[in-house]
């Protein structure tokens, strides 16, 4: 690697790290680029180079994240072809990996319903990010032992990611030890929903299936 590009990473490197440790301890909205700077000893227009603003940076923490979650994922899944093991695994291991940064993430959950917003879950600069978890499950579907078909097959993955982001904001209010209530909520919230899989297939349920999947479509391009 050439030595003034491996010198950049690194700079860029401590300047996240720096900056993620700030928002945690001192808060997101109370740390300006200006403190990341000095706590990294560097430059106020070199911070700037490597991050146009606090927004990229949480950006890079959602996709270094990403990439860990689906290397333990792959790694998972290659024990086990239970679909609903591997996503359990996927929803415990990704709350495992927010755990140090609950206070961080408590001041961004604020800003998910609005999809205008750069660090919203459903805004076009996390689409990347959103569309790589969903492939997660996606991946985890197509390669487990549970045979679906049709719109089902299609959908689950996209209607399982928004699950998947409700049991993140439950817990990020969950104040329970260990968050006992959030792996309760998982535990009986997956029974329910591997049940309604199961009977997906009678006749009298694809009826409710065809107006619950355009009702999804609406929503979706809104």
């Amino acid at each position: 690697m050439d030595r003034d590009k491996k010198k950049s990473e690194q700079t860029r490197e401590r300047i996240y790290s720096i900056a993620i440790r700030l928002f945690q301890t001192e808060g997101y909205d109370e740390t300006t680029m200006r403190r990341i700077a000095s706590e990294s000893e560097t430059a106020l227009g070199s911070t700037y180079y490597h991050f146009k603003n606090k927004e990229e940076i949480v950006l890079m923490f959602y996709k270094q994240s990403q990439k860990d979650i689906k290397l333990q994922s792959n790694k998972f899944n290659e024990s086990t072809p239970d679909f609903k093991l591997r996503l359990k695994n996927i929803l415990l291991y990704r709350l495992e990996s927010f755990a140090k940064y609950k206070k961080f993430l408590s001041v961004l959950a604020r800003n998910a319903g609005d999809p205008n917003h750069p660090l919203s879950p459903f805004s076009v600069e996390t689409k990347e990010i959103r569309e790589e978890a969903i492939g997660m499950i996606r991946d985890a579907l197509a390669t487990s032992k549970l045979k679906l078909k049709g719109e089902l097959l299609y959908l689950l993955p996209e209607l399982l990611w928004l699950y998947q982001m409700g049991i993140i904001y439950f817990w990020i209010s969950d104040t329970s030890k260990s968050y006992e209530k959030t792996k309760l909520l998982i535990s009986e919230s997956l029974d329910l929903i591997f049940k309604l899989i199961k009977i997906s297939s009678f006749p009298f349920f694809k009826n409710i299936l065809g107006p619950m999947f355009r009702i999804y479509k609406v929503v979706k391009t809104i």
